[in-house]
């Protein structure tokens, strides 16, 4: 197959972007056209995000105004009929083997899913935030979103369920514990660093400073609370920086997030000018 001529990585950006967001167009009854092609549309917030994709499929993608595009190419009119059996846009189960790269994952959440936040708040100004995964799939049927749950639950060790809604074919994908939200993340979080727009989507203590930040009148609390930095750990920030270490390479040796290590040193800059200021 020519899918088979691009990287996994690539195949799972283009698989799963077919799958959500984009489309392959028909080629109507006397098209002057040989070869469907690809489109996803976007909002100009969006932009920064499909220039990433482009990035990753540069031989086949290209960006028109506020579309995302392919030409007429052999490789989509080979994959129309996996994806648009009946014109109507299907799960293809057929090429899923080829989806198993953690950008499958990814591109699947960016395009069609969100990180939920629930809140309660209680008299003593506390706020209790619950982060959940939100696969917005509703589209395809409970026959089509079973069996493709499984798949993903077995092959990124993950614990979707359905969830019913009143959009679309009635169901969508959903975590419904906190440990699962936060094994989805930890999958996905490596890649804040090429798309820091979305640190609200894939970094959970950037989210929790995010909403710190958006609700001073409360103290932000959460049923996953994040792992507070100890002094040895601000000395280690401190002293690194000073000798040039990247932000990502003091992530990964104290085991954080990049954006919680970029906090993180702000906040001691800060400390540091106040005291200087005295």
């Amino acid at each position: 197959m020519l899918i088979d001529t691009l990287s996994k990585a690539q195949q799972a950006v283009l698989l799963a972007s077919i799958l959500a967001d984009g489309e392959i167009t028909k080629c109507y009854p006397k098209s002057r056209r040989k070869n469907n092609s690809y489109r996803e549309h976007f909002g100009e917030p969006q932009r920064f995000y499909r220039e990433w994709k482009q990035r990753q499929l540069t031989e086949i993608l290209y960006i028109r105004q506020n579309n995302l595009v392919s030409k007429s190419l052999p490789l989509m009119t080979e994959l129309y009929p996996y994806f648009y059996p009946n014109h109507k846009k299907m799960i293809p189960f057929e090429l899923l083997s080829r989806c198993a790269h953690p950008l499958f994952l990814l591109t699947l959440y960016l395009d069609d899913g969100s990180l939920m936040i629930s809140k309660r708040t209680n008299k003593s100004n506390q706020l209790y935030v619950t982060p959940s995964i939100a696969l917005y799939l509703q589209s395809f049927s409970k026959e089509e979103l079973t069996p493709f749950c499984n798949w993903l639950n077995q092959t990124f060790h993950l614990n979707f369920r359905l969830s019913r809604t009143p959009n679309g074919c009635g169901y969508f994908l959903k975590t419904t514990r906190v440990a699962d939200t936060l094994a989805f993340l930890k999958q996905v979080a490596s890649y804040t660093v090429d798309l820091p727009k979305f640190a609200y989507k894939l970094d959970w203590e950037h989210r929790l400073n995010q909403l710190q930040h958006d609700h001073p009148q409360y103290r932000v609390l959460s049923s996953c609370p994040s792992r507070p930095y100890t002094l040895e750990e601000c000395t280690t920030i401190s002293e690194l920086k000073t000798s040039g270490w990247t932000t990502q390479a003091i992530a990964e040796k104290l085991n954080r997030t990049y954006w919680s290590v970029t906090y993180k040193f702000e906040q001691l800059k800060k400390a540091m000018e106040q005291v200087h200021d005295l």
